[in-house]
């Protein structure tokens, strides 16, 4: 039976944040704090055994105050790429910057460390997804506003030699978005929704944006089968005598996959 269970004792005070687990405990990193209008970076953890916090006193050259960010766990280290930060450090003064170094945090040790430098890296943004396949860290989509700009870009991080290399999926993928869901079911990523640029003018600034509900699928391991049948929606060819089973899967992967129409939405 699902049952939701709130946490005893000490809690974070009233933040955003990010949240990473591992087996028998999450990690939580603070972001904005609502009541003192600043940024923040530090890492709570919560024993799910016990279901209470601890303020983690880390080691180590922390990440910058920021905002917005990912924080994906790889083995015992958790990844920390992008948000919104601002050039006069924990304060909110709409001089936004946009980090776009890795930063590591080993949970073991409970310290930040030093990385090297990357040759090749992603613009900066926030509001992207992050998640870990196969010992790498992936991150797709996002925003900048110092470049108002949407991404739809997917890049790949290796964390042995710290590089990182612009990935190109075969088939059409979601257009540029921010806050977008990405979930991992096998060998497949799941994205739902997200925020874009709405194609309609005159709405103000403040309603320029459209809530998507539409559902994509980035397959990591296609099959024979799969692989087929992209052939077949992309070069356009007879469907009549393929079998009935066949024929359904087609029009599913051609078929309109949103649950409902754009939403207007406001910033954030």
């Amino acid at each position: 039976m699902l049952q939701w269970l709130l946490g005893t004792g000490y809690s974070p005070s009233g933040v955003t944040a990010l949240v990473k687990t591992t087996r028998h405990c999450v990690r939580l990193m603070c972001t904005f704090s609502m009541q003192a209008d600043c940024f923040s970076n530090d890492i709570h953890k919560l024993d799910t055994s016990t279901m209470t916090w601890t303020l983690i006193c880390t080691k180590g050259n922390p990440a910058r105050w920021r905002d917005f960010h990912s924080a994906t766990m790889l083995g015992s280290r958790m990844y920390v790429f992008g948000g919104r930060a601002d050039r006069f450090g924990p304060f909110h003064s709409n001089n936004e910057i946009y980090c776009n170094r890795i930063r590591v945090f080993d949970t073991r040790t409970e310290t930040w460390l030093d990385c090297p430098t990357t040759p090749v890296l992603p613009e900066g943004r926030r509001s992207h997804s992050a998640f870990g396949y196969n010992g790498e860290l992936y991150i797709f989509g996002g925003y900048n506003a110092r470049l108002n700009r949407h991404f739809h870009d997917l890049w790949k991080f290796n964390p042995v030699s710290f590089t990182w290399k612009k990935i190109e999926p075969k088939g059409k993928g979601p257009c540029p978005r921010r806050r977008q869901c990405c979930c991992i079911v096998g060998d497949k990523i799941v994205l739902f929704g997200g925020t874009s640029p709405s194609p309609e003018e005159g709405l103000g600034d403040e309603f320029d944006l459209i809530d998507h509900s539409d559902l994509h699928i980035l397959d990591f391991s296609p099959s024979l089968k799969t692989l087929c049948k992209l052939a077949v929606i992309q070069y356009n060819l007879d469907q009549s005598c393929l079998p009935h089973d066949i024929r359904w899967e087609l029009n599913a992967m051609t078929t309109n996959s949103n649950i409902s129409r754009p939403i207007v939405s406001s910033h954030g």
